[in-house]
């Protein structure tokens, strides 16, 4: 195992989670770019990313929020604090709703995600006493915050963009600048009963303060008089953010702080900052500082002066997760970016994640060094004779080259043999479109020039390069994965079949001799030819993989194809095999295996399983062979991100199967990892051990071969259960062969390989 590398941060905080939720998944969201906090009982919550992360002044560590601790979503648009509940009223950006309460407890709320509203947009939340009021594009809402429920929704025909109450009056921003009031006493649901109580306003929000009603926008703040019938100014000054609390309006920029007390008296501190949000808890001041995270200030001789260090969490810098590979040492690499097929630009990542820390590349200075932006990552790759050094392909831009988490060197077409598909553009550094990074097994780096003459290229072990022509394949666009069989073979897709080009796979047998051509064969197939003689082309083709008995497994948009026998591919009609499934109805009727099911991805584990992310359908997991789906985990069933599944991997040392998706990264402890090549008692591991009485999930084994016979008996040899290991792992539900929970007890494991030829023996105690 490679020595970890260290994740730089002003202040590094473990992270806990705080849900049973996260005993089989894990999710990896972002906990950096902090844009918001509220000071509640004893802690600070922060919204950063979209996530929520909270600390307590003094403690080294941080509490996070995410689908696998129990919520229902991810990417939080609001998050609103009731006093009198005590609790946080959760929007997402997808509409949907939770409340959060101060004691970790998480309510979901999809009654207005699933509602017949017409637009459920959302666009603010004012708390006033017991209720929530929630100004949306089709109206105003009222959620109970008590019972967690909504208790009104009165209906506009126009967007409203800020809602709040004061006494019996609910009060409304509409979008073409009037504000209505309606008496709580009348039937709101009826629109005559709201009355007109300012025309011709251009505020962007309304909240209760205080008992008055505030509006306001970038250069001003008002409030309702207390008629309800005219505006009082209380501020005029640019502003990026404003906050209503305690006995304070706080409004800042990047260089002014206004604190306005209840009488009115205004206090005004100069003062440059990066602060996106500022909050007062009653001793300290919590900033919001984007990317620096949140601190902790004191105000001091008309100074804000930090008084902690900045709280950043150990986590991934963005919730971008197109490529994920893990490393032979198990180290996860990731590339967040995209081939920038929709004309999308995301800002240049690259994350390591070992031993429970992050390493996110240093990118501060990249776009000055070389010029040109950094954006769109394609693929990441460890050089195998030095852990710290690393690559990453770009969309646009090129390799960049990385020591220790830290940019050394770009290469484009100006120092490498590197082309750009428009030479004669001003821009010309900005389309050299590279993927695919992959190290052979004699550290030759492997990749796809994409859209010009010459596709395939390689940066030698020596640091030269070489070039491979493929007539038939000039000016591809969209090749995107490589892997290297057990035999040498490269193995590539096409991703996009377009007017004049093909999706398809490509397999490259260079002899194992780059300088030597009349060795070389490949073969680019387009159409596959089923078992059954059935004929298929394809408009996308996005993965390839091999399994544990050389299979080579296809990911297409009309569901998997494998190719059993590799060595036909340079036929003219290999068979690319479809597995059957059978319907078990009493006929003799089977489908294909996830036909015309877009599967995005394969990843192979360590009892040869097989699992399937894909475009819209959330994660599969099927059995070796490929006929039983033991698993489905979409977001409705499971704390899974998002349905969309850009790429999967697996640690085959614990068995996490890490999956990127549209929302981020999460992983899912699975019960199989890579087998050992012999049985040692060595590498048996027993866990839990002991087995307590308020565990539930299931004991596990590592450290066995594949497709070990084990057996699990009392102290006096009787037999309680036996199975077979998936990979190097066997789990089990602590029942006993008729199905009841094992008594207190010493309990003894025995492992054989297939042949019965090896075997080791442990112990482990239970405490019923």
């Amino acid at each position: 195992m490679t020595h970890p590398m260290r994740t730089y941060f002003t202040f590094l905080l473990a992270l806990v989670l705080t849900s049973a939720g996260a005993r089989d998944w894990t999710a990896y969201m972002s906990y950096h770019n902090c844009t918001h906090n509220v000071p509640a009982s004893g802690r600070v919550y922060a919204l950063a990313n979209g996530s929520i992360f909270t600390y307590r002044n003094g403690e080294d560590k941080v509490n996070t929020f995410s689908k696998a601790t129990g919520m229902s979503g991810t990417n939080i648009k609001f998050m609103v604090y009731n006093e009198k509940e005590d609790a946080f009223l959760l929007v997402y950006n997808d509409n949907n709703m939770d409340v959060l309460g101060t004691n970790d407890s998480i309510t979901r709320m999809p009654e207005y995600k699933n509602s017949n509203v017409g637009d459920k947009t959302v666009n603010a939340v004012s708390m006033v006493g017991k209720n929530a009021y929630v100004a949306t594009n089709s109206g105003v809402m009222v959620i109970n915050m008590v019972r967690r429920e909504i208790s009104n929704f009165y209906e506009f025909s126009q967007p409203i963009l800020g809602c709040t109450a004061t006494g019996k009056t609910i009060t409304a921003l509409a979008a073409d600048g009037t504000v209505y009031g309606g008496n709580t006493a009348d039937n709101l649901l009826d629109k005559s009963n709201w009355k007109v109580l300012v025309k011709n306003v251009s505020y962007k929000g309304m909240t209760n303060y205080k008992d008055y009603v505030y509006m306001w926008n970038n250069a001003s703040i008002y409030r309702l008089n207390d008629n309800l019938n005219g505006l009082v100014r209380v501020q005029i000054a640019r502003y990026s953010y404003i906050n209503f609390t305690g006995d304070q309006i706080i409004a800042g920029n990047a260089s002014q702080i206004v604190f306005i007390d209840e009488d009115g008296v205004q206090k005004t501190i100069e003062q440059p900052n990066d602060f996106s949000y500022l909050s007062y808890d009653g001793t300290y001041y919590w900033a919001s500082r984007g990317q620096a995270g949140l601190q902790a200030y004191t105000l001091r001789n008309d100074s804000l002066i930090a008084a902690t260090q900045a709280i950043v969490p150990n986590s991934p810098i963005r919730n971008f997760d197109y490529w994920v590979s893990y490393t032979p040492q198990w180290r996860l690499l990731i590339g967040g970016g995209s081939h920038n097929y929709e004309g999308i630009n995301y800002d240049g990542t690259v994350m390591t994640y070992e031993d429970g820390q992050w390493l996110n590349f240093k990118e501060d200075s990249i776009a000055i060094k070389t010029g040109q932006p950094y954006r769109n990552i394609t693929a990441v790759a460890q050089d195998p004779l030095n852990a710290s050094h690393h690559f990453a392909s770009s969309a646009g831009m090129g390799i960049y080259e990385f020591i220790n988490g830290h940019f050394v060197r770009q290469y484009d077409c100006d120092n490498s043999p590197l082309s750009s598909i428009l030479p004669d553009n001003p821009n010309y550094r900005r389309y050299v479109r590279i993927s695919g990074l992959c190290y052979d097994n004699e550290g030759n780096l492997w990749m796809y020039n994409n859209e010009v003459d010459t596709v395939l290229r390689v940066r030698m072990a020596d640091g030269k390069w070489k070039s491979f022509y493929f007539a038939s394949l000039a000016g591809y666009p969209t090749f995107d994965k490589i892997i290297f069989d057990h035999r040498g073979w490269l193995w590539g897709t096409h991703r996009r079949g377009t007017a004049s080009h093909n999706a398809g796979v490509l397999c490259f047998d260079y002899g194992g001799t780059l300088n030597s051509r009349s060795d070389d064969r490949w073969r680019f197939h387009h159409k596959f030819v089923n078992q059954d003689n059935t004929e298929y082309s394809f408009s996308l083709v996005y993965d390839v993989a091999e399994d544990v008995n050389g299979h080579i497994w296809i990911a297409t948009e009309r569901g998997p194809f494998v190719l059993t026998d590799p060595k036909s591919f340079f036929d003219d009609t290999p068979t690319f095999t479809q597995v059957k499934v059978p319907r078990h109805d009493g006929t003799n009727y089977a489908d294909y295996l996830l036909a015309d099911v877009p599967v995005t991805t394969i990843a192979i584990d360590g009892g040869n399983r097989k699992w399937f992310g894909t475009a819209n359908q959330g994660v599969y997991l099927v059995s070796a062979d490929g006929i039983t789906t033991i698993h489905h985990f979409t977001t409705e069933n499971s704390p899974l991100l998002s349905n969309v599944i850009y790429d999967i991997d697996i640690n085959g040392l614990t068995g996490e199967v890490m999956i990127g998706t549209s929302a981020g990264l999460i992983g899912y402890r699975a019960d199989a990892t890579e087998p050992q090549e012999k049985l040692k008692e060595s590498n048996l591991l027993i866990y839990p051990n002991p087995v307590r009485p308020e565990f539930q999930g299931l004991l596990r084994v590592d450290g066995l071969v594949y497709d070990s016979d084990v057996k699990i008996t009392t102290a006096t040899g009787q037999l309680v259960a036996q199975g077979t290991s998936v990979g190097g792992t066997f789990t089990w539900n602590l029942r006993d062969l008729r199905g009841r929970r094992v008594n207190t007890g010493v309990y003894y494991i025995i492992a054989s390989d297939a042949n019965g030829k090896e075997g080791v023996a442990g112990k482990f105690v239970v405490v019923k």
